[in-house]
């Protein structure tokens, strides 16, 4: 490894996220999607400066996302997808999000000087229900290769009635129920959160199968009969105590039988691996009071403290990139 030439590649890794984050933002990627066009056009359309929206143009090209031919620019084919807002991927919120995130991280030294969070995820998005959407879109955006590659490794078919514990958007259960035509799914969340969830259960066309169940997985009853339980990007939000808390809870309202399914970050057992896993456990040192990326044996641990058996983990390539699953003894 040339370590002067790795050492550039990190320190200028976030000038990449920024033109990233900035075209998104300006609705660059649309402009440019039907291309090819002039810069002087798009900066014409979307009322920007032609200088700026040139260079930015030029550095989109230098990164492979947008082709540049006689003085023209065009949004590569691939990525069309996943950055236009009509996208059949679009992670236009996914992205929005991220940038949202980097005020945060820019406080990294308070976290690691004082150990305290520096913002809460609450108050990155206020009071506002356009922001609470944007995030909740965001989760559903990310999660959709998650869902696809845990259905290709777990036997989700064998199953008929699923809870979606703190599910937001619903997208692993709806994106479930699509595959099976026999698995009935409830997601449980917050009330506001689950505003959202009804749009897109009624986006989805099943609102015979996927239904909504308001409440706070930290005091109320989440119901019994279940033979799927799903955790998504809920534990490492929270320290081990309430994991072990949740998880027999968990355990108890699952039938004997049954599967739970955690899908979520979490480390080795050093923590320092893989790199994306470790970085978000960072982001929850930024955002939370005691979330981490618990170690995977960490997690197993707690379900087999929980009664649960045939543990496995496996990762996945999506995000998140972890997946336990264990089984209630019949």
């Amino acid at each position: 490894m040339e370590i002067e030439k790795e050492l550039g590649r990190i320190m200028g890794g976030y000038q990449e996220a920024c033109v990233l984050f900035t075209a998104n933002k300006l609705k660059i990627f649309d402009a440019i999607a039907a291309g090819p066009v002039t810069e002087e056009k798009v900066a014409a359309s979307l009322e920007l400066s032609p200088k700026g929206v040139m260079r930015l143009l030029n550095a989109l090209t230098a990164m492979g996302i947008a082709e540049k031919s006689e003085g023209r620019y065009k949004l590569a084919e691939a990525w069309a997808p996943f950055l236009t807002r009509e996208g059949e991927h679009c992670v236009h919120q996914w992205i929005r999000l991220s940038s949202d995130l980097m005020p945060a991280w820019m406080e990294l030294p308070k976290f690691i000087e004082t150990g305290k969070s520096v913002k809460s995820i609450m108050e990155m998005l206020g009071n506002d229900p356009h922001d609470m959407r944007a995030f909740i879109d965001a989760m559903h955006h990310k999660g959709l290769k998650a869902t696809w590659m845990i259905a290709r490794e777990l036997p989700i078919g064998d199953y008929s009635n699923m809870l979606d514990l703190g599910g937001g958007p619903g997208t692993y259960s709806l994106e479930w129920a699509k595959l099976h035509s026999h698995l009935k799914a409830t997601v449980f969340d917050i009330a506001p959160v689950l505003e959202v969830a009804k749009l897109y259960i009624n986006n989805y066309g099943l609102a015979d199968r996927v239904s909504a169940f308001a409440g706070d997985f930290h005091k109320d009853d989440i119901g019994k009969g279940y033979d799927l339980i799903l955790m998504a990007n809920i534990l490492h939000m929270y320290d081990a105590e309430f994991g072990i808390a949740l998880v027999k809870k968990v355990a108890d309202a699952l039938e004997p039988g049954g599967r739970v399914i955690i899908n979520g970050f979490c480390t080795d057992e050093n923590e320092t691996a893989p790199l994306q896993d470790t970085l978000f456990s960072l982001n929850m040192g930024l955002l939370t009071d005691s979330g981490r990326a618990h170690p995977m044996p960490e997690k197993m641990a707690w379900l087999e403290q929980a009664g649960l058996t045939d543990i496995k983990s496996f990762r996945i390539d999506a995000m998140p990139t972890g997946v336990i699953t264990a089984i209630k003894n019949k």
